[in-house]
C-alpha cells in the first residue's frame, strides 16, 4: 500500500436544493425501474479511482495506514430539505442529524490495513432512554459495486447518479438512519470495504463486512469523543454485515460495548442464496459476489478461467461498476447458464470444485457465537434470501448459547418487492427489541421455536 501524508478534514459543502421523498425508496425495489443495457465502457479494476479527480475525498491512496478505527479523513455534509420512507414516521424539517462524510480504517480479510468509508449521523433528537445516548451501525443492504453506489456518496441529495451507466443511485439506508437519528440514536452508515473508494467492492465477504462495521463503531466513537453502547443493524447484504459483525465482535474488538444486533434476512449462506436468486431480479448480486471473491481467493478466479465464457466474462465486467437499479434492468430474470461453457449455472459449477466450495464454507455465518442477543428475521416469502438458511443460522447460535429472538416476516410475494418491503416492515418490530435490550429488559428467547 502506498503511504502518504494525510489530508485535512474539508469546509461544508453547498446545501442541497433537492427534496429526496418516498420515491427514493420505491425507486429501489422495484424491478426494471431503469430498463439499463450492460454498459460498453471498460470496467473498473485493481487500484482505479473511479468517477474521482486523484487527489479527491475517495482517493485514499495518500492516506498512510493507521490502527483499525482510526478515521482518517472526515469531512461536514449538508442533508436534504427532506427525507421520507413508506410505512415509517415522518422526520421533521429541520431533519434531526448533522451529518460528517468519514474514511477511517479496517483490515482486509488478509489483516491488510484498508481504507474505506462511510456517513455519520450525529443525533440532534433527544435520547429518552437509559444511559448515555447509543450509537447504531447500520450494514445497508446491497448498493451494488460501482463506486458511485456508495451510500456515503449521496448524502446532500439521497438520490444520484451512475455516470458509468446513466442510471440512478437511490440512497435508500439514508431515510433509515435519519429515522432512527429521530429516535435518538447516533448512526455510522458503512459503505463497505472498495464501495466508494479504490479497489473492488468484496461483495458479501463475511470477515470484511464484519470488519468494516466494528472499525466504524470505532470511528463514531472517535467522531464524538464518547463511549456509547453499540447496536448492529442491518437488512439483506446489511443483515449479513450486523450478524457477522455480531460474531467476530469478541475476538475482534472487545473493547465496544455491544448490546443487541438484528439481523433482517442475511445472507448466512451464500451457496443457497445463489441458488435462489439465480433468475431472479438479483442476478447480478452473483457476479458481484464472484468478482469480490475473485480479488481475494484465487479457487474463485479459477472457476472463472475454467468455466466462465466470454458473456459471463463481460458480465462480470460489467457488474463491477454498476448499483443496483442498473442491475435489475440489465440483468434482472436472466440466469448464470448463459454465463458458463457447459451451460450449467454458477452454483452446480461451484459444486464441483472442493476448493470453491472451502472459500463458501468460509463465507459461511454460524459456525461463531455473538456474546449479545440478536433478533433475526426471515421472509416466508422472501424471493431474494431464502427463509431456510435464516432459520439455520438460528439454530447453529441457540446451539452455541446465543439469545435468538426470531421473526417471521409475511409480506406476500411480489417479485423483487417482498425481500425489500420486509426492511420497513421490520423496522418497528427490530426497534422494540433494540430499546428493551438497551434499558436491560431480558432478550425473549424462541432457541427450540423456529
Amino acid at each position: 500500500m502506498s503511504r502518504f501524508r494525510s489530508q485535512p478534514v474539508r469546509r461544508g459543502r453547498r446545501r442541497a436544493a433537492v427534496a429526496a421523498t418516498s420515491v427514493f425508496a420505491l425507486l429501489s425495489v422495484l424491478p426494471g425501474t431503469v430498463g439499463a443495457q450492460p454498459s460498453t465502457q471498460p470496467p473498473p479494476n485493481g487500484d482505479d479511482v473511479q468517477f474521482d479527480q486523484p487527489g479527491g475525498f475517495y482517493d485514499t491512496r495518500d492516506l498512510a495506514p493507521d490502527s483499525p478505527g482510526a478515521v482518517l479523513r472526515a469531512e461536514p455534509a449538508d442533508l436534504p430539505l427532506a427525507v421520507s420512507v413508506p410505512g415509517l414516521p415522518p422526520l421533521p424539517s429541520p431533519l434531526p442529524a448533522a451529518a460528517q462524510r468519514v474514511i477511517y480504517q479496517t483490515l482486509d480479510v488478509d489483516g491488510r490495513p484498508v481504507a474505506s468509508s462511510g456517513a455519520f449521523y450525529d443525533s440532534t433528537a433527544p435520547w429518552n432512554g437509559p444511559g448515555p445516548r447509543p450509537t447504531i451501525v447500520l450494514g445497508p443492504g446491497t448498493q451494488g459495486q460501482g463506486d458511485p453506489c456508495a451510500p456515503s456518496r449521496t448524502v446532500e441529495t439521497a438520490v444520484g447518479t451512475n455516470p458509468r451507466s446513466g442510471g440512478p443511485v437511490v440512497s435508500y439506508e439514508e431515510g433509515f438512519a435519519l429515522v432512527l437519528a429521530g429516535q435518538g440514536f447516533r448512526v455510522m452508515v458503512v459503505d463497505y470495504i472498495g464501495l466508494g473508494t479504490p479497489g473492488i467492492h468484496t461483495y458479501s465477504d463475511r470477515v470484511e463486512q464484519a470488519h468494516a462495521m466494528l472499525d466504524g463503531a470505532r470511528a463514531a466513537r472517535t467522531l464524538t469523543g464518547h463511549e456509547s453502547p453499540l447496536v448492529f443493524w442491518g437488512h439483506s447484504q446489511g443483515g449479513g454485515a450486523s450478524a457477522a459483525a455480531a460474531e467476530l465482535a469478541p475476538e475482534y474488538a472487545p473493547e465496544l460495548d455491544v448490546r443487541a444486533a438484528y439481523a433482517s434476512a442475511p445472507p448466512a449462506d451464500l451457496l443457497a442464496v445463489l441458488d435462489h436468486i439465480d433468475g431472479s431480479s438479483l442476478t447480478g448480486a452473483i457476479g458481484f459476489a464472484i468478482n469480490g471473491m475473485v480479488e481475494r481467493y484465487p479457487a474463485i478466479q479459477r472457476v472463472v478461467d475454467r468455466h466462465v465464457n466470454d458473456t459471463g466474462r463481460r458480465a462480470l465486467d460489467d457488474l463491477a461498476g454498476l448499483c443496483l437499479a442498473d442491475t435489475r434492468g440489465a440483468y434482472g430474470g436472466r440466469t448464470t447458464t448463459e454465463w458458463t461453457n457447459s451451460g450449467l449455472g454458477l452454483g452446480e459449477l461451484i459444486r464441483t470444485e472442493p476448493e470453491a466450495l472451502k472459500v463458501l464454507e468460509h463465507q459461511r455465518i454460524g459456525n461463531r457465537a455473538p456474546a449479545v442477543p440478536v433478533m433475526l428475521a426471515g421472509g416466508i416469502n422472501d424471493d431474494i434470501v431464502p427463509l431456510g438458511q435464516v432459520e439455520q443460522l438460528g439454530r447453529e447460535w441457540c446451539l452455541q448459547g446465543t439469545s435468538v429472538h426470531f421473526r417471521y416476516e409475511t409480506t406476500p410475494l411480489i417479485p423483487g418487492v417482498t425481500h425489500a418491503a420486509a426492511a420497513v416492515t421490520n423496522f418497528g418490530p427490530a426497534l422494540q427489541f433494540v430499546n428493551d435490550r438497551l434499558a436491560g429488559i431480558p432478550a425473549p428467547n424462541d432457541c427450540g421455536h423456529f
